[in-house]
């Protein structure tokens, strides 16, 4: 996946930045010609926040799943919506993701672990919308939920 913007600097300078994901999942972040390596700040879903410094212009590159986008001055080149730090996930999140993902293909094989990639989904997607609460919540039913039904399973 590439994307590719042009901003115009303070004193009239053009520059082209460019964001390539590559097959492996690693990035870079190309300004100029210069390429920058990018790193995830989560090992489930990726998510980047990486500053860029142009004289004149102070820009973010932000990466969360496959949604890219760019901040200029604190505003966002694609909607005009103003610049917002990515929130890191909890950790406590990320265990309760794990122990689903395990308690779901013991319990339930594959079709239980694509359910519960989708409550992983919803959950993480909550968490970034500062909803880490609801998130908990839904993690805590969902493994509750994956217990009884497995014990009842198995004792029948």
């Amino acid at each position: 996946m590439t994307k590719t913007w042009s901003v115009t600097d303070s004193m009239g300078n053009n520059h082209h930045i460019t964001f390539q994901k590559g097959v492996f999942g690693g990035a870079k972040c190309i300004v100029d010609g210069d390429a920058y390596k990018m790193k995830s700040k989560n090992w489930v879903i990726w998510m980047a926040d990486h500053q860029i410094s142009i004289p004149g212009a102070e820009c973010n590159l932000v990466v969360v799943g496959n949604k890219v986008r760019l901040a200029v001055n604190g505003t966002y080149l694609e909607d005009g919506t103003p610049y917002e730090p990515i929130r890191n996930i909890p950790v406590l999140l990320n265990v309760l993701v794990g122990i689903n993902a395990i308690a779901t293909i013991f319990m339930f094989g594959v079709l239980g672990f694509c359910l519960n990639i989708l409550a992983d989904l919803l959950c993480y997607k909550l968490s970034l919308s500062k909803k880490n609460g609801i998130a908990y919540v839904i993690q805590i039913v969902w493994l509750v939920l994956v217990l009884v039904l497995g014990f009842l399973v198995l004792a029948a």
